[in-house]
């Protein structure tokens, strides 16, 4: 399938393992993947880039995760997009306080992640476009 008509799921994070695993995990679904450093400003990306689903990692020293969160959440063009927020630590109740649409704690596997995004885009874990 041709790239361009795949949807797109941003994948944000420091660690590049998580990402490398995201990327796949997101291929395998028949989406096209989107890495961001979690350095880097998140809603500008979702705004420019409008991913169909944003994976954020909320595991760092800092806050940052939560801050791309908080922001996402609280803009009115990236507010919609859903996020699924993956964290070592049982984060489940802090990420859906603060607005995460699915909560997941690493590891978890391929059908889980799978679950979430049909959870989330109501399709059969098929990103391609109808």
């Amino acid at each position: 399938m041709d790239q361009i008509t795949k949807k797109r799921i941003m994948i944000v994070g420091r660690d590049s393992h998580f990402s490398y695993l995201l990327q796949r995990f997101v291929r395998t679904s028949a989406y096209r993947a989107i890495p961001v450093n979690l350095g880097d400003d998140v809603l500008s990306l979702a705004k420019d880039k409008k991913p169909v689903a944003i994976v954020l990692e909320v595991d760092t020293p800092e806050v940052v995760g939560w801050k791309a969160l908080h922001a996402l959440k609280s803009d009115p063009d990236a507010g919609g997009i859903p996020v699924i927020v993956c964290s070592w630590l049982d984060e489940s109740a802090r990420g859906l306080a603060e607005g995460a649409d699915v909560c997941l704690r690493m590891p978890f596997l391929y059908e889980e992640f799978g679950a979430a995004l049909t959870t989330l885009l109501g399709e059969e874990e098929n990103g391609e476009d109808r």
